[in-house]
């Protein structure tokens, strides 16, 4: 009797639940469709919430991804009026960081494709007007100024054709 009614008080909907906003939505199926593309991509994969630092991992014994769901990023890309996404994620060799990408993300029917993989953006700052905001660096990766505050620029991509091209 005592276990009935801690199950139908911890049940409801209660003042204290969390409502979901349909832009968390949104970020939770491109995270969820992101998982299941690299755990297809790997095979034999587990995928987890990493304790020490918080990021969605998806891992075998020799590789893995990790993505960063906090910084998922939605919006039109391209021409159709489906929300699209980018999906920051760390690609692993063991458990060693080889690589910081964005995967893009272009809605299609009830799910996603994947458009593209970008490596030489740090971060996406929006997407307005389909355009994508984003920091990237003004020096090649193997410069020793690479990442540097200084060496940093916000730019503006549009879609086109496949391909991001920067709109100067």
């Amino acid at each position: 009797m005592i276990t009935a009614c801690i199950l139908v008080s911890c049940s409801g909907d209660g003042s204290g639940s969390r409502k979901v906003s349909a832009d968390d939505e949104f970020k939770i199926s491109a995270s969820d469709y992101s998982s299941a593309y690299f755990s297809n991509r790997l095979g034999n994969a587990r995928v987890f919430t990493d304790e020490e630092d918080g990021l969605l991992t998806i891992t075998n014994d020799a590789a893995g991804y990790k993505i960063n769901q906090e910084k998922i990023i939605a919006g039109l890309i391209d021409d159709d009026s489906k929300e699209d996404a980018i999906v920051p994620f760390y690609a692993m060799r063991g458990k060693s960081i080889m690589g910081y990408y964005h995967m893009i993300l272009l809605a299609s029917a009830d799910t996603f494709v994947v458009a593209k993989t970008v490596s030489d953006i740090f971060s996406v700052h929006d997407i307005r007007n389909r355009k994508i905001i984003a920091e990237v660096s003004t020096v090649s990766p193997d410069s020793p100024g690479f990442g540097c505050d200084e060496c940093r620029e916000v730019v503006r991509y549009r879609w086109n054709n496949g391909n991001l091209e920067n709109e100067e």
